[in-house]
C-alpha cells in the first residue's frame, strides 16, 4: 500500500458479530472523554439571592405521562447503505445474522419549563428535556437549572439506565429536595464504558430546587450525568467496540465501548486513541503513538469515506507499526454503518503505509465436530450419533471427565481429566496418554491458541497452572482469586483473556481478566479483572460464543433453575431458556452453536428459540478452547 491519502476500502469480516439496528427513536451526541464518576455531585451552591429551597415533606404521585410532553420532530429516516463486497466462491457454509444498517434515527425535541410548575414538574420536565438533549446539546434542559449548576452540571459524566416499569416515583426528603427513585439496568461512564446493575437495585437522585427571582422552580443542585430508561438509552447509544492487538500482533483484542449514535465515527476513534480500559492495559498492545490525537473536532464522512486526520505525533510509527495502525482503525470504523473506506493523512499530509495492511480476525476459532465422554471414552459427534475417536481402545484405566480441545487443524491436542487430580493428554492411535498436571480437586481445563492447557486446584492459593505436552508447566499469577473457590475457567479464542467462575465468602463471582504473557508468549499473570454476570445467584461453566461475550451456565433470581446467560463484556446480558438439570455447556461461534448436557446424559442444541435433544448417555462436551 503506498500514499495513504490512498483510499482502502474496509474488508469485510465474517467473524464478526452483527450489530442490530436500535428499535427506537434516535437522538445523539458525542460522549465526552474523562473519568467516570458514579458519586459526582454539583456544587452545593443555593443560587443566587431571591431564591427559596422548597419546603419539605409530603409524598407525590408517579409520574406516566412524561413522554406525552415531547414535541417529536421527525428529520431524517435515511438508511445508510454499506458497501458492495464480493461474495465467496468457497469455505463452509455458515450461518449468520443480517448486519442491518442502522437507522441515523429521528431527534427528539422537549419544551422549556411551563411557568407556575410545581418541583415535581419541573425535575420532570428536566428528564424529558434530558432525553432529548442528546439532539440540542442540553440547552432545553439547561432551562431547567438556575445558578452555578447551569455551567457546573456535567451532562456527559454519565448515563444511568433505568427499567421502562414500573414508573419512576417521586418524593420528598427531609429538607425539601425532590427524590427521584427507579429501578437500575446499568450505567455508561464518560469513556462509554458498561457496567450491568444487580437485579432489582433502586436508584435514587435528588434535585435541590429554590425559586428563581420570578418566582419560578428551577433545580440548583444534581448529579452530573444523564438519566434514561431502556427503550431511550437504545435509541441514543449504540454497541461498538475498540480493537487493539495481541502481543504476537496476530489477531484483535476488542474493547467494547457505548456511544451516541450521531458521531460515531468521531467517538470510536477518539477512544481508539486514548487507550484500553485499565483492566485489558497489560494484555494487548496499540499501535498508536504516544500522543496522537486528532488535528480537528471531528472525523469528517462523506460519500462512504472516513477521512482521520492526526497529529504529527503519528509520524512516530515506523515502518513495520503503521500498517497495524491503519488495520486497528480500519477495524473499529467497521462498526459505523455510513463508513466503506478509509482514509489517513498526519497534520494534513499523506501518511505514508509502505506495507501491506494486515487482515487480521478477532475470532480464532477453528471449527470441528464436538466431542464427549461415551460410556468411558471420548467420542465424536455426528448428528445423532457418537463415534469413538482413535485411541480409545487405550483409555482401560482411565476416569474420563471434561474434554478439551486445542486449535489445530490437524491431529488437535485433546486433553482430560482422569479422575478429579489428575490433568493428562488424551490417548491417541498409537500413543499412550501421559500426565501433565496434578493437583486437588482441578476445574476443567482449557486449551489456548499457544498450546497451553489451563487448569488449577479449585481451592485456590492465587495462582492458575498453565502447561505445555511438551511438558513445560508455569504457575500463572491471579493474587485476586487467593482463597476463594474456582468453579470454570476459560480462554478467549485469541488467548489475551480469560473468564473466570468463582466464588468469594459464598458469593458467586465471573471475572475476566487480561492475560499478561512474557516476549516468549509464556503467559506469567492475569491483570486486574473487571466483573460481569453481578445478576447471576450461581455459575457453574462457561464458553465463549464471540469476541467480547460469554455464556455461562448458572441460576439467577429470575431463573432458579439452571439457564445459560450471555453476557457481553461491557453490556446488558440476556437469557436462553432452562433445560432442566443442566451442568454443562460448551460453544464455537456465536450463542447458535452452543451444545449443553444435563445431569442424566442428554445432550441439547438449540433449536430456534429453544433447545432440542439429539443424543442420550454421554457427558461433558467439548469444542475447541
Amino acid at each position: 500500500m503506498g500514499a495513504a491519502r490512498r483510499r482502502r476500502r474496509l474488508p469485510a469480516d465474517a467473524a464478526a458479530p452483527r450489530r442490530r439496528a436500535p428499535r427506537h427513536l434516535a437522538a445523539a451526541a458525542l460522549a465526552r472523554g474523562g473519568p467516570a464518576d458514579d458519586g459526582a455531585r454539583a456544587g452545593r451552591s443555593r443560587g443566587p439571592d431571591g431564591m427559596v429551597r422548597p419546603d419539605g415533606g409530603g409524598t407525590m404521585t408517579p409520574t406516566r405521562s412524561r413522554c406525552a410532553r415531547v414535541l417529536l420532530l421527525a428529520l431524517a429516516c435515511a438508511l445508510a447503505l454499506a458497501g458492495c463486497v464480493n461474495l465467496p466462491r468457497s469455505g463452509p457454509v455458515t450461518a449468520s445474522e443480517p448486519d442491518l444498517p442502522v437507522p441515523q434515527g429521528i431527534g427528539l425535541f422537549a419544551r422549556g419549563p411551563e411557568p407556575g410548575a410545581t418541583p415535581q414538574q419541573i425535575v420532570d420536565g428536566f428528564l424529558t428535556a434530558s432525553w432529548a438533549g442528546y439532539s440540542d446539546e442540553f440547552l432545553v434542559a439547561r432551562q431547567f437549572l438556575a445558578g452555578p449548576a447551569v455551567e457546573t452540571w456535567q451532562p456527559l459524566e454519565q448515563v444511568r439506565i433505568y427499567a421502562d416499569t414500573p414508573a419512576p416515583e417521586y418524593s420528598r426528603t427531609d429538607d425539601g429536595a425532590v427524590r427521584l427513585s427507579v429501578i437500575g439496568e446499568g450505567s455508561v461512564d464518560s469513556a462509554g464504558r458498561y457496567t450491568e446493575t444487580a437485579v432489582q437495585t433502586t436508584l435514587e437522585t435528588d434535585f435541590t430546587l429554590a425559586r428563581n427571582p420570578d418566582g419560578e422552580w428551577r433545580i440548583i443542585d444534581l448529579d452530573d450525568g444523564v438519566l434514561l430508561p431502556v427503550a431511550n438509552f437504545r435509541s441514543v447509544y449504540v454497541q461498538s467496540a475498540l480493537y487493539f492487538l495481541t502481543p504476537e500482533l496476530d489477531a484483535f483484542v476488542p474493547d467494547v465501548r457505548w456511544y451516541p449514535q450521531h458521531n460515531l465515527a468521531t467517538a470510536l476513534v477518539r477512544g481508539l486513541l486514548a487507550g484500553p480500559s485499565p483492566w485489558l492495559q497489560p494484555g494487548v498492545v496499540s499501535m498508536v503513538p504516544a500522543g496522537t490525537r486528532l488535528t480537528v473536532e471531528s472525523v469528517l464522512v462523506s460519500e462512504g469515506v472516513a477521512r482521520v486526520d492526526l497529529s504529527a505525533d503519528s509520524l512516530a510509527a515506523g515502518p513495520a507499526e503503521r500498517p497495524l495502525l491503519h488495520a486497528q482503525l480500519e477495524r473499529t470504523l467497521r462498526d459505523v454503518p455510513e463508513v466503506q473506506e478509509l482514509e489517513i493523512t498526519a497534520a494534513s499530509a499523506p501518511y505514508e503505509v509502505a506495507e501491506p495492511v494486515p487482515e487480521l480476525t478477532a475470532y480464532p476459532y477453528t471449527a470441528r465436530p464436538v466431542v464427549v465422554v461415551d460410556d468411558g471414552v471420548l467420542a465424536e459427534v455426528t448428528g445423532t450419533t457418537a463415534e469413538a475417536l482413535p485411541g480409545a481402545g487405550l483409555m482401560e484405566g482411565l476416569d474420563p471427565h471434561h474434554p478439551a480441545l486445542g486449535y489445530e487443524t490437524d491431529s488437535p491436542l485433546t486433553v482430560l481429566l482422569d479422575g478429579t487430580d489428575r490433568l493428562v493428554t488424551a490417548p491417541a492411535a498409537e500413543s499412550q496418554s501421559f500426565l501433565l498436571a496434578q493437583g486437588s480437586d482441578l476445574v476443567a481445563p482449557s486449551v489456548d491458541r499457544r498450546g497451553w492447557v489451563w487448569t488449577t486446584p479449585a481451592e485456590s492459593t492465587g495462582n492458575l497452572i498453565a502447561v505445555r505436552p511438551s511438558g513445560d508447566l508455569v504457575e500463572v499469577n491471579a493474587p485476586w482469586l487467593e482463597g476463594g473457590t474456582v468453579r470454570a475457567l476459560r480462554i478467549s479464542r485469541e488467548g489475551a483473556r480469560v473468564v473466570v467462575l468463582w466464588e468469594s465468602a459464598g458469593t458467586t463471582v465471573i471475572d475476566v481478566a487480561s492475560v499478561v504473557r512474557g516476549l516468549d508468549g509464556v503467559p506469567r499473570g492475569l491483570g486486574d479483572p473487571v466483573r460481569i454476570g453481578d445478576r447471576l445467584s450461581t455459575a457453574t461453566d462457561a464458553a465463549w460464543i464471540d469476541e467480547y461475550t460469554v455464556a455461562v451456565l448458572g441460576t439467577s433470581a429470575a431463573a432458579p433453575s439452571p439457564s445459560v446467560h450471555l453476557l457481553p463484556i461491557g453490556g446488558p446480558s440476556t437469557r436462553l431458556p432452562a433445560v432442566e438439570g443442566a451442568v454443562s455447556i460448551t460453544a464455537g461461534r456465536g450463542d447458535r452453536s452452543l451444545v449443553l448436557a444435563t445431569e442424566e446424559g442428554r445432550l441439547y442444541e438449540r433449536n430456534g428459540a429453544s433447545w432440542r435433544a439429539t443424543l442420550e448417555g454421554v457427558a461433558d462436551p467439548a469444542l475447541p478452547g
